[in-house]
């Protein structure tokens, strides 16, 4: 019982995503979209921009998990149960097998800011299709923090483990990459203005 108790505190403290005034980022691009990474346990990433919009409307968008896949280019299908348990799949470019990830979210006020958690799911009886790989370790959060009256700071903190053979150099061009792409995705599907 002692052990699973250790075993339990371990597991949530390698997950836990590094907090709002963690400092010790590592910066590989700082543009208007900026993004960094860490490495505690996990290889920690972030991505953050400025958006001209009110935390009502991009909170939506990132809660409606189920239409991931229509608005994450690389995300091909996001599918959330009646458990609140959502599973993803994303597609990774030629040699790389695809990923794939089931996570639990949750919404936290965090004095001002909305927190939109998410953090893996063990033994969720979901079989992994050929050329996927589980991301088992998937963790990270969307924070929306009113800066002004139509002014947002986005950020998206995830779990840069990638799991499977994928070279070292490949790690940061695929936390820019992801980065990118969430956050110019996510101001494409805002400026359309029809979600």
């Amino acid at each position: 019982m002692k052990l699973l108790l250790i075993s339990l505190l371990l597991s949530i403290s390698i997950l836990e995503v590094p907090s709002k005034d963690y400092k010790d980022w590592i910066t590989i691009q700082d543009k208007e979209i900026w993004i960094g990474y860490t490495n505690t346990n996990f290889p920690w990433c972030k991505a953050k921009r400025f958006f001209n919009n009110t935390i009502d409307e991009i909170l939506p968008i990132i809660e409606d998990v189920n239409n991931y896949y229509k608005i994450f280019d690389s995300l091909v299908y996001s599918k959330k149960d009646s458990n609140n348990i959502v599973h993803i799949k994303a597609d990774y470019p030629i040699p790389f097998s695809n990923r794939d990830y089931i996570v639990k979210f949750q919404t936290i006020h965090d004095e001002k800011d909305i927190v939109y958690k998410f953090e893996s799911v063990k033994n969720s009886n979901k079989l992994i299709e050929q050329n996927y790989i589980r991301l088992i370790n998937a963790a990270g959060e969307w924070r929306l923090s009113k800066i002004e009256e139509n002014l947002t700071e986005v950020s998206y903190v995830w779990n840069g483990e990638l799991r499977g053979k994928m070279p070292n150099w490949t790690f940061s061009r695929a936390w820019i990459k992801q980065g990118n792409e969430i956050m110019e995705n996510l101001k494409t599907y805002l400026d359309k203005g029809d979600n």
